[in-house]
């Protein structure tokens, strides 16, 4: 087995031929992305749910826009109240809130009550997020034009 370079630069030339594509595909990437977004288009309404509630209907509800510093404050058709999936005695409420929003920078609750639950009940979950030190506090409701 024997060659032979007749020119040194042959090589070289043979090598500066050669052209890249230094392009990006982008496809894989749009793939990946329409993928996360179905997926997290499915889990959503998944995301506040944690105890039973059957929510008012309204017509006129606008979309909840829930960032990961809310806090969501549940009260069942018997007036317990739960702050994400653990249920709270009422004495307790005002200490767990302040508790559960200690690390947040823009406190925020919604509070989702049961269509039966009597208004007393709800005022006593502003009062005590109120008395815990949050900002903001959103009423989650159901659209009729949702469940048909």
């Amino acid at each position: 087995m024997s060659f032979q370079l007749d020119n040194e630069n042959s090589f070289h030339e043979s090598k500066r031929k050669t052209n890249f594509i230094s392009e990006i595909n982008m496809t894989p990437f749009v793939d990946v992305c329409l993928v996360l977004l179905i997926i997290f288009m499915v889990t959503a309404p998944f995301a506040i749910s944690g105890v039973n509630v059957q929510l008012p209907k309204t017509t006129q509800t606008k979309p909840l826009s829930l960032s990961g510093e809310s806090l969501v404050l549940s009260i069942n058709k018997k007036g317990d109240f739960y702050l994400g999936k653990t249920q709270v005695r009422e004495t307790n409420l005002v200490a767990e809130i302040k508790k559960s929003i200690k690390q947040t920078e823009v406190p925020a609750l919604f509070i989702r009550a049961d269509d039966g639950v009597p208004y007393g009940k709800v005022m006593i979950a502003m009062t005590a997020a109120q008395r815990a030190g949050v900002e903001r506090i959103g009423m989650v409701g159901e659209n009729k034009r949702d469940k048909k």
